[in-house]
């Protein structure tokens, strides 16, 4: 597994260079990141370099953030790549899945399962790398 922080922003001009400062300042690398809003905020998912550091910095600046444990997943860049994990995991409750790739021949998916150790378990026996939280840095 590999901890993901939300931030929980306003939905306004100003609120990601914030977060970003913030981070940038204390030597945390946001490895990827995806960002949902509606019209008053927004949810910033991200996979940093040091969680618990990040959410620290950002909690004394008051801004509101959560940790959780994701699975990231080290696919191809073959074109039913995609398919093929969405397809592994059809029986289980996928909350949410974001991709960020590489110039390398690796693709990361960031996937929010609800039963996460079972779809661990299944994801790896249907041939999967799941990646670690090093691991996952180096995508």
């Amino acid at each position: 597994m590999v901890k993901q922080l939300t931030v929980f922003i306003e939905n306004k001009p100003g609120s990601l260079n914030t977060v970003t400062e913030i981070l940038g300042k204390n030597n945390i690398n946001i490895v990827t990141f995806s960002l949902a809003d509606t019209t008053d905020f927004g949810l910033l998912r991200m996979i940093v370099s040091n969680p618990e550091k990040a959410r620290e910095c950002l909690k004394g600046e008051l801004i509101s953030t959560h940790l959780n444990d994701v699975i990231v997943v080290q696919t191809d860049r073959s074109s039913d790549s995609l398919y093929r994990l969405v397809n592994a995991c059809r029986d289980l409750n996928i909350q949410y899945m974001y991709v960020w790739s590489s110039n390398g021949e690796a693709t990361g998916v960031v996937l929010k399962i609800t039963e996460a150790e079972e779809g661990e378990k299944l994801l790896k026996a249907a041939g999967f790398r799941v990646l670690n939280e090093e691991e996952a840095y180096l995508i």
